[in-house]
């Protein structure tokens, strides 16, 4: 199925990942067209295509407590130097832990940014346990029961153009126990300083990546 008036933007590193998962979900039951925010060069392909779409869906991991970097530096340095036609923008977060509120706020950042910009803030989704899934479908997730219809529900919102309430994944939230939490949290944050340490970035520094951007400038 295609549908040109769609754009979905995946704005994770990865391309096989959770967060292009959802956006080929989507792809399948409506249409649209996949692109990946490049993490260097110019985004001058990026901004001609969201400009021509109607509908603009960004999905993305929780790193920080919310996207990545990369998409702060385009839509704050970026896509402000350009015009927008009030297109329909529709958020997607997805991380490890399965509460709600450790990444809601990637949909906060991106309803400020709708209001200060020519953009119209449809809503979002938010995917608790999605990093365990690493790609896999979503009929793969602990709590698929209710997270595939739910997540259903919030594709028809964008086919529809409407607004996709946050009840829908709220409704989502798988809870767990806490001794449970305990151990996933552990295990999370093993897998992160493992990645850290193989590019060779101090653990124990947790704004590496702030010195490198004041060391460029």
């Amino acid at each position: 199925m295609t549908n040109e008036n769609i754009l979905l933007v995946c704005v994770s590193p990865r391309r096989k990942g959770t967060s292009a998962m959802l956006l080929e979900r989507i792809k399948n039951f409506i249409g649209g067209e996949i692109v990946f925010l490049n993490q260097k060069g110019s985004f001058e392909e990026l901004i001609k295509k969201m400009q021509m779409a109607k509908i603009i869906v960004i999905s993305g991991p929780t790193y920080i407590n919310s996207y990545p970097a990369r998409l702060f530096e385009f839509l704050e340095k970026e896509v402000p130097n350009h015009k927008f036609s009030n297109q329909k923008l529709y958020g997607i977060i997805n991380g490890g832990m399965p509460y709600v509120h450790t990444h809601e706020h990637g949909l906060f950042y991106l309803k400020l940014f709708a209001k200060e910009n020519s953009f119209s803030w449809m809503g979002g989704f938010v995917l608790g346990g999605g990093a365990i899934l690493d790609g896999q479908p979503l009929e793969k997730h602990l709590n698929h029961r209710k997270v595939v219809p739910l997540f259903d529900q919030f594709i028809s919102c964008i086919g529809k153009g409407v607004f996709a309430p946050k009840e829908l994944y709220e409704k989502a939230e798988v809870a767990i126990p806490k001794c449970i939490t305990y151990v996933l949290s552990k295990a999370l944050t093993s897998k992160v300083v493992k990645n850290l340490k193989k590019y060779d970035h101090n653990p124990s520094d947790l704004i590496y990546y702030l010195k490198e951007l004041d060391s460029k400038n």
